[in-house]
């Protein structure tokens, strides 16, 4: 029998595999494969010197043999749907920064990992990686990576619903929006706001789409017209902002979709010399009520926060749920509206 001393030296300078493990012990490979995979109808005496042998060596298995026995690569694929157009630097890196962040470390937790891939499968680029599963945050209309998931049978989940038919069975991953929409629209019309609008956005995602149809809700819910302006997709926010804050039928208190609106109309109100909170109160969505930035504003402003972080740790329990045969549900994370100054009248 080969000593487990002279395996560890065999094995020096390069990795440990199951044959030095077999070597050290005495035993066929297939009996320590059974042994350390917990398999076969191994003595529990023989399954304890057999770790013990694998521990002494340093052995750890082979992640790619691994992966072929099991099917099984241990990645796990992280694609935003519209990372690639013009405004998404300034709208919603925050967001995506902090979703990502939440999904690495669920991912690690549970023994895998998340790489970013384009979302474009056209490049070729994401079907050379090899994944177990796919997170598509924010499926955009007629979205060709999630059309082309379809298409191979690729397990994918998404943050945010697709907004396409015949995506019925893929579980999403959602902020309460309805909740928190209502909420803070509550808000602003009981800080004493009469004419609330929304500064609505040009992305082409169910985030975008599902809000303003809230509003719209809202509105006629309180009977009041729905005032929305909507940068066009190469357009400064500011001047959207501008057009709705000189409109006739200008609003006391503006939604923004994100926290570059919610600059651009603390810009805009400042040109048309409106006092916040006093004439202009101001609301805005963020990734989180934990995030920097807002409250050190000229005018800290109220947020509707949501929990990124969780989202993208749910989004890949979810997906690891999928892979391990479950079939988990859709998932609806709440919102919290955080109030600051921007909508703190006096008197």
């Amino acid at each position: 029998m080969t000593s487990r001393r002279s395996a560890r030296a065999k094995g020096a300078g390069r990795r440990v595999g199951i044959r030095d493990v077999a070597e050290a012990t005495g035993l066929s490979i297939t009996t320590v494969s059974h042994a350390l995979r917990g398999k076969g109808q191994i003595a529990p005496a023989t399954r304890d010197r057999v770790r013990r042998a694998a521990e002494e060596l340093g052995y750890s298995p082979d992640p790619i043999a691994r992966g072929l026995v099991s099917g099984r690569t241990g990645i796990l694929g992280l694609a935003v749907g519209h990372m690639s157009d013009r405004p998404w630097a300034s709208t919603y890196r925050p967001y995506y920064a902090a979703f990502s962040a939440g999904a690495t470390m669920a991912a690690v937790e549970r023994d895998y990992a998340l790489v970013a891939i384009p979302s474009d499968p056209a490049s070729g680029l994401w079907a050379r990686v090899p994944m177990d599963g796919l997170i598509i945050v924010d499926p955009v209309r007629e979205d060709p990576l999630l059309a082309d998931c379809a298409r191979r049978g690729m397990p994918v989940v998404t943050d945010g619903r697709p907004i396409d038919p015949g995506y019925d069975g893929v579980p999403t991953v959602e902020s309460d929006l309805e909740q928190g929409m209502t909420e803070v629209l509550n808000h602003l019309r009981e800080a004493g706001a009469v004419r609330a609008g929304l500064l609505s956005g040009s992305e082409p995602d169910a985030y975008t789409q599902d809000c303003e149809r809230l509003y719209r809700d809202w509105c006629d819910a309180t009977g009041q017209p729905p005032l929305v302006e909507t940068p066009a997709s190469s357009e400064d926010p500011v001047e959207a902002a501008l057009r709705l804050l000189s409109s006739p039928e200008r609003p006391d208190a503006v939604h923004g979709l994100n926290e570059t609106y919610g600059q651009a109309l603390a810009v805009a109100a400042r040109r048309l010399g409106l006092a916040v909170p006093d004439d202009l109160m101001i609301s805005v969505m963020r990734e989180s009520d934990r995030s920097a930035g807002t409250a050190d504003w000229d005018v800290p402003l109220t947020t509707l926060s949501l929990d990124a972080r969780r989202l993208g740790a749910e989004c890949v329990s979810t997906l690891i749920d999928m892979l391990d045969g479950k079939e988990p549900g859709d998932v609806v994370v709440p919102c919290a509206v955080l109030v600051r100054a921007s909508t703190r009248r006096r008197g």
